[in-house]
């Protein structure tokens, strides 16, 4: 009954693993000045808020958006359960961007698929 505890601080010797928002920010801002910017910033954007892997982000298609009741359809890799996300005012408006932007481009007929792909750009 007479011991007493010390409150000491853990210090652990594994770094960090994970971005700050502040962090992430910059990286958005930086990979909105290369020649696919708004494309890379979006998806970089879509990732963080949502947790995504680098997968599940590039397996992304627009049918996986419902953007008139802001919901984000998330198929998950590794075994996850598949899942609905609410989508912010940033990202919809990135994601409107990104849409109107998008070139239509010619898809082969064996992959109908291909076009739906939000990250998909026409080489120029």
């Amino acid at each position: 009954m007479g011991e007493t505890m010390e409150n000491t601080a853990v210090i652990s010797s594994r770094p960090r693993e994970y971005l700050t928002e502040r962090e992430v920010e910059k990286l958005i801002d930086t990979a909105g000045e290369n020649r696919w910017g708004h494309r890379d910033a979006t998806a970089i954007l879509v990732a963080y808020r949502h947790g995504l892997r680098a997968s599940e982000v590039v397996s992304l298609r627009w049918d996986d958006i419902d953007f008139p009741s802001g919901k984000l359809h998330v198929r998950r890799a590794k075994g996850g359960a598949a899942s609905v996300h609410s989508i912010g005012g940033r990202e919809l408006r990135a994601l409107r961007r990104l849409q109107r932007e998008t070139p239509k481009i010619p898809v082969p007929r064996a992959q109908p698929h291909a076009a739906a792909f939000l990250w998909l750009q026409a080489r120029q």
